[in-house]
């Protein structure tokens, strides 16, 4: 539509409050296109896509079994933590 849509989807977990953060970013990109939240990196470049289920229940339970691992240990992180950090896909990227 020549640039003339904006959309936001996509959002799980956080809700409300996620809803409402990219509706400002919804309304920067229509009114102040250069706006400083516009510049974020995870605005900007599309998001790391989920595998497929199974594989994808399968990668989260681990990744969530590593972060509780990682909060017994004083927040040492191990090799997949540290890999996924990275990648640029890590909780702590």
């Amino acid at each position: 539509m020549g640039g003339r849509v904006t959309y936001a989807l996509g959002y799980t977990g956080l809700g409300v409050g996620a809803s409402r953060w990219v509706a400002g970013l919804v309304r920067d990109l229509i009114l102040r296109p250069d706006a400083d939240l516009l510049r974020l990196r995870f605005v900007r470049e599309p998001p790391v896509p989920f595998p497929p289920e199974p594989l994808r229940s399968v990668a989260v339970n681990q990744v969530r079994r590593e972060l509780a691992r990682a909060d017994r240990n004083e927040g040492r992180r191990g090799l997949l933590l540290r890999s996924l950090d990275t990648l640029g896909i890590g909780f702590d990227s």
